[in-house]
This record gives C-alpha cells, sequence and structure tokens, in this order.
C-alpha cells in the first residue's frame, strides 16, 4: 500500500506548502517537567522529522503522557527547550498547539458524548457564516473525512454514545484530520480496533506522511512497531534511553531492554506443575444475546485458568459481561457451583463470588477523583461502616495491605487513583476483589495498555489467585498472553466457539488462523 490516496480522490490533507520531507519539525531538548513529589519528565531528548513515524516506547509511568501533554499545551515545561518548525515554542494551551498545526488523539478519546459525530470533528472551529454554524458544509465535510478514513458508513449526525469504541476513535481522528495539521499524536491508537481495522488505520498514517504529515505513535505491541514505524525513541524514568533507533532493524530484545532492563517482552509465571484444577465452579450452557454471540458454553474450575481468544468485535467482551450479569441473555444459563444465577443481575453474580474487571477500568470500573483505598474497598465497604460511620483507618490498612501484595506504585492509598499509572490502576481494579469473598474472577484485556513490567507484575497476581483456588476466566486480544497465561484456551470467530484446547497444545499461528479465518455466517440463514 503506497501512502498516496487511491481511485483517484483527493489526499486526506492539502500537503503544507513549506514542509520538506525529512526536516526536523519538532526538537526537544533537557526537557524537564516536576510535579510534587515527582520528576515526570527529568531531560527529555526527542527529534520528529516530518513525513515520517517516530514511535515513542516506555513503561506506563516512564513519562510518555507528561511529554504529550507537553507537546498538545496542558503543560508547560519547568526547564529545556521545545522547538517547533525551527523556532521556540511554549503553547498556553491545546488551542495554541492545535493551531501551530499539533494534534492529539488520545487513549482514552475526549469526544463530547452528547455531540454528533460532525459537532465532534468541527468542535471549536465550526464553519460559520455571518455568526451561524454552517451545519450542512459541516456535514459534507465530515462525510468527506470519514469516507478517507474508510468509514463512509458512519453517519455526521449520528451522537457518538450510540458508536462502538472503535467508531469513536474514528472520529478522534477525523478531529485530527479537520485541522491542518503537521504533527499528529496518536496515543494507543489500535488497542480498541479490529484487525481490519488496524490496517485500515496504518494505511491512513501512510497516507499522511506520504504527503509530509509526521506522526507520533505510541504502542507497547512491538509487531506493530515494526510495521508502521520508522524511527524509534525509548524513555525509562523520564529520561530518553535510547534515540532514533530505526524501528525495524532494532532488535525486540534491545528494546525492552531499554525500556526495562530486562530482555524479553512477556514475562510469564511457571505453571505449577503436578496440580490440577479442583471442582467445577462456573458453567455456562448455551448462553446467547443476538447479534453479538451465540450458543456458548464453557466451564471453569477452582484454580484453572481459561483464557479466550479472538478479536475486537468477536463477541468476547459481551460473553463476560452478560455471564457477570450486566448484561441479561436472550438464551442459556449460568451456573456457579452448580446453582442457576438470577440473569442481568452484578449483584447475584457478587454474590455468588464472581467478580470482573472490564476492559475500559476508568470508565467502568473506577472512581478517578476517589482515593486508592476507596476504590480498593468499593466491592466490600459495608465491612468498613457502622452505624452510619466509617472507620477510615481500618479501610486504609487493608488497602495498604492488597497495595503490598500488589507491588502497587506509589503506595500511598491516599492518593488520587487519576494519578496511577494504566498498570497500577488495573491492579487496583483486580485488588478490589481480593478482599471479597471472591472465587471466579473475569478479566477483560487485564493488560491493555499496560507496560511489560506492570504486565509481567499482573501476571504473577494472577497465577497467585489460581495458586489460591480462584478460577479465572480471561479476554486478550494477545494471544501470547492467552498461551503463556491460561491452562486451557477457547478460541472465539463472530460470536461463537471455534475451538477449546489446552494451552500447550496450541500455537499463536494456529489461533491467528482461527480467529481470522473465512466467515463462519457464510451460507447460513439470515
Amino acid at each position: 500500500m503506497t501512502g498516496t490516496a487511491t481511485g483517484g480522490t483527493a489526499p486526506l490533507v492539502t500537503p503544507p506548502a513549506d514542509t520538506v520531507a525529512g526536516e526536523v519539525v519538532l526538537r526537544l531538548t533537557d526537557v524537564v517537567k516536576t510535579f510534587p513529589g515527582v520528576r515526570a519528565l527529568d531531560g527529555v531528548q526527542l527529534e520528529v522529522r516530518a513525513g515520517e513515524v517516530h514511535c515513542l516506547l516506555g513503561q506506563n509511568g516512564a513519562g510518555k503522557s507528561t511529554l504529550i501533554k507537553v507537546l498538545a499545551g496542558v503543560h508547560r515545561p519547568d526547564s529545556g527547550h521545545v522547538e517547533w518548525r525551527g523556532q521556540p515554542a511554549a503553547f498556553a494551551d491545546p488551542q495554541a498547539a492545535m493551531r501551530a498545526g499539533i494534534a492529539t488523539i488520545y487513549q482514552e478519546l475526549d469526544l463530547v458524548e452528547d455531540l454528533s459525530v460532525a459537532e465532534n470533528a468541527f468542535l471549536g472551529h465550526e464553519p460559520r457564516r455571518l455568526g451561524f454554524v454552517r451545519r450542512g458544509q459541516m456535514a459534507r465535510r465530515t462525510r468527506e473525512i470519514l469516507a478517507r478514513l474508510g468509514h463512509g458508513e458512519i453517519p455526521p449526525g449520528r451522537m457518538v454514545r450510540a458508536l462502538p469504541a472503535a467508531g469513536k476513535q474514528v472520529v478522534s481522528m477525523a478531529r485530527a484530520l479537520s485541522h491542518e495539521a503537521r504533527l499528529i499524536i496518536m496515543d494507543e491508537p489500535s488497542a480498541v480496533l479490529a484487525h481490519d481495522e488496524v490496517g485500515n488505520l496504518f494505511r491512513i498514517i501512510r497516507e499522511l506522511t506520504a504527503q509530509g504529515i509526521a506522526v507520533i505513535y505510541i504502542s507497547h505491541r512491538m509487531e506493530e512497531i515494526r510495521e508502521i514505524g520508522d524511527r524509534v525513541t525509548v524513555l525509562k524514568d523520564g529520561r530518553t534511553t535510547a534515540a532514533n533507533l530505526p524501528a525495524r532493524g532494532t532488535p525486540t530484545r534491545d528494546l525492552v531492554a531499554k525500556m526495562t532492563g530486562r530482555t524479553i517482552e512477556y514475562v510469564f509465571p511457571d505453571r505449577p506443575a503436578g496440580t490440577g484444577a479442583g471442582a467445577e465452579l462456573l458453567r455456562v450452557d448455551g448462553l446467547g444475546r443476538a447479534g453479538e454471540f451465540a450458543d456458548v458454553s464453557l466451564t471453569v474450575r477452582a484454580g484453572e485458568i481459561v483464557g479466550i481468544a479472538g478479536l475486537v468485535g468477536s463477541g468476547r467482551s459481551e460473553l463476560l459481561e452478560t455471564i457477570f450479569g450486566a448484561r441479561r441473555a436472550d438464551t442459556g444459563t449460568v451456573r456457579v457451583d452448580g446453582r442457576p444465577l438470577r440473569p442481568g443481575s452484578v449483584g447475584a453474580a457478587v454474590r455468588a463470588g464472581m467478580g470482573m474487571a472490564p476492559e475500559e477500568r476508568k470508565s467502568q470500573a473506577l472512581l478517578l477523583g476517589e482515593p486508592i483505598h476507596r476504590n480498593v474497598t468499593l466491592a466490600t465497604f459495608s465491612r468498613y461502616a457502622r452505624f452510619g460511620f466509617t472507620d477510615a483507618g481500618r479501610e486504609r490498612g487493608e488497602a495498604e495491605r492488597i497495595a503490598d501484595r500488589l507491588q502497587l506504585r506509589p503506595r500511598d492509598v491516599r492518593r488520587p487513583v487519576r494519578t496511577l499509572s494504566g498498570g497500577n490502576q488495573q491492579k487496583v481494579v483486580v485488588g478490589r476483589w481480593l478482599l471479597g469473598d471472591t472465587r471466579l474472577l473475569l478479566l477483560d484485556e487485564p493488560t491493555r495498555g499496560v507496560d511489560v513490567g506492570a504486565r509481567a507484575e499482573l501476571y504473577r497476581v494472577i497465577r497467585d489467585l489460581a495458586a489460591r483456588g480462584v478460577g479465572v476466566l480471561l479476554v486478550s486480544s494477545e494471544v501470547p498472553e492467552v498461551l503463556g497465561l491460561a491452562d486451557r484456551v477457547l478460541v472465539m470467530r463472530e460470536g461463537r466457539m471455534v475451538r477449546e484446547a489446552p494451552a500447550g497444545e496450541l500455537d499463536e499461528n494456529t489461533v491467528l488462523d482461527l480467529v481470522m479465518a473465512g466467515s463462519l455466517m457464510e451460507g447460513t440463514p439470515a
């Protein structure tokens, strides 16, 4: 795929007349940013050239998010130099950065859910005439951008809240392209995309870079760095540990070592030898929801980790939410310890000893403004309340015990949970269920957006839970993760289970062949 538009259509963007491919458009020198008690950036160096995809790697907490916000005008550096297109730059706010030509697509998308697709795409710079918004022109221009993005099926007038996660990602990209951006920063853009949508994303990126636009691409997925990246800069503890490495020629072990000091990307705890799974905890029979998944049956035993592999959109997350009672099944039953659960009741699932860590932890699992200890005790809060009063000391003490057990960093449980890195936020969600009587834990993308080091720690926690007799049912888009962590693997495709086998009997290529095979629904009646 070349970087130009196909079929005679116009390019995604108009090439900046004064942009020269290969010239340095952004240079950071010794940039420092501190917060109370934290030196988030400690002398960062970064150089980005026009027409390149510059990949930024680093563990959660390495300073990537702070660096993005400095470039986006959210934070101003305490010292150091930022040059934008050859001139010193200090963006007072995000609008100033956008006007200068820097667009940012955050991992946690900053869309207004109750506005339409077109209103989000042109938010803050709506086409106007005589003070009135020209809605027809705005809808037409949005439609053109969406078509270039390969998603012309999204109506400009649809409310953003009605879109799936992948659709919202597309709208965020449309917003960036509605400006005359010279640099687009993409923070984990593939995290919510299906396999075919990732391919479309890369097509768009190649077209952008062919037009002289620079892209900073942030991802934890090494295979994406290889495919789309030109050069790589690595951050660790707020410092640049490697700069301008070739994305395709640098060995993965070298990149991971620069990030963590280790030389392997996946670090799985050993499976215990000679210990079989215990009694059956969960039995799902013939479970189905119209348009999402059909006729799913599975079991999980005490001390067993069962992994579900499948692409985004295969029905995996919907299945877990239905088992947990967050959705109501149309057909089938869910039993815990042989007793049927009331359909569509989260309370019944929790009382039966089930807990869940959802994929969207920030919006579905955490109270971001509340302290860590309150988030940890959320599911068991009644234990610390008596006669209308809360035993805050006991509550914090229990949360500190969990923080120690999970190696939470930082360990101060009085900090707001929003100040934690993604991996530590995920530990809080998992830790919540360690305080209760949870015997069955459902994990949806437990390491999404989590760095290599925190990922290994989460694997240890999950394996420790299984060793204590907890049954685990996890969903992951990372096939090596499913194969390396699970005892037994279920492969899901288009809402149906297509294979079940012990993890040791499967390899990555086999699983990928199964999840990416031709449609199972071909030739079946509508």
